[in-house]
């Protein structure tokens, strides 16, 4: 639901061309904007209990399926249409969400060691300064390229909250996966509304949920611990795969187009849906 208010917000805000910090102030400056990020901040909440809670693979591959909830969201408040193909990646996307549940077994009690949270930090800032680089420097490198960086920046984030050994406050200033987490959230942010601002929303979701997913699901799994309940091995992989790959059927409404005023808006001679993503 967040993403539709931020869509709403974001089309108002001034198109930056590299990767601009202020463009955070300008979008936070847009009442619908502010609205959708407090909404995502409420929901980070039960996000950070989940992490604690689950296994890696199982709260990512959660997360990633919001694109089925905005897709359903936009249908109602926005008047987009779904195609057959939305519709069946919605339903692959919930029957995903009931195999995953069903799998998934405890979470994993491994961990990284001092040396691996510094690591951590390390892994955060280089790609943050990588995304600054593409960003700033190569202009006309790929969107999906940020898409990327970003997924795997908040894939950080899962990994190194999941990693805190306590939320203490006194205990989290002096642990480096904390700053790890605080660095790779708001950078990857960031990079993701850059890349959006650039075209190419398909793949640049699509890149943002396999870099999100993918590789924190595989640490967990190797690293920390993390399975599926006994002979659900298969049941756990192929429900990862059905929400996985239904939220990047659904990649398109990573951002929600601009003209959606007109109810028939989008829509072909076929009637087939055409979005077609208006510039600032």
């Amino acid at each position: 639901m967040a993403t539709v208010f931020q869509a709403m917000g974001a089309r108002k805000v001034e198109r930056t061309d590299g990767v601009d910090p202020r463009l955070l102030m300008r979008v936070l400056g847009s009442m619908p904007f502010l609205l959708g990020t407090a909404m995502d901040a409420f929901g980070l909440l039960f996000n950070l209990y989940a992490l604690r809670q689950l296994p890696l693979f199982e709260v990512q591959g959660i997360v990633n399926t919001n694109l089925a909830v905005t897709a359903v969201a936009a249908g109602l408040l926005l008047h987009i249409r779904l195609t057959r193909k939305d519709k069946l990646a919605v339903l692959s996307v919930v029957f995903g969400l009931i195999l995953l549940g069903l799998a998934a077994g405890p979470e994993g009690d491994g961990t990284f060691t001092s040396t691996g949270r510094w690591v951590l930090l390390g892994v955060s800032l280089a790609l943050a300064v990588t995304a600054l680089v593409l960003g700033n420097v190569y202009k006309n490198a790929h969107p999906a390229l940020l898409g990327t960086i970003a997924g795997f920046l908040f894939g950080v984030f899962g990994l190194a909250v999941r990693i805190l050994p306590s939320v203490d406050p006194v205990r989290l200033l002096t642990d480096p996966a904390a700053y790890a987490a605080v660095i790779a959230s708001i950078t990857g942010f960031l990079f993701f509304a850059t890349a959006l601002q650039r075209g190419s929303v398909n793949a640049t979701a699509a890149a943002l949920v396999v870099g999100e997913t993918a590789v924190p699901a595989l640490i967990g799994v190797t690293l920390l611990g993390d399975s599926a309940r006994p002979g659900y091995g298969v049941v756990g992989v192929f429900g990862f795969l059905l929400a996985v790959g239904g939220a990047l059927a659904l990649a398109r409404f990573a951002e929600i187009p601009a003209d959606i005023d007109d109810p028939q808006a989008g829509h072909d001679e076929q009637g087939q849906d055409v979005v077609e993503r208006q510039r600032p």
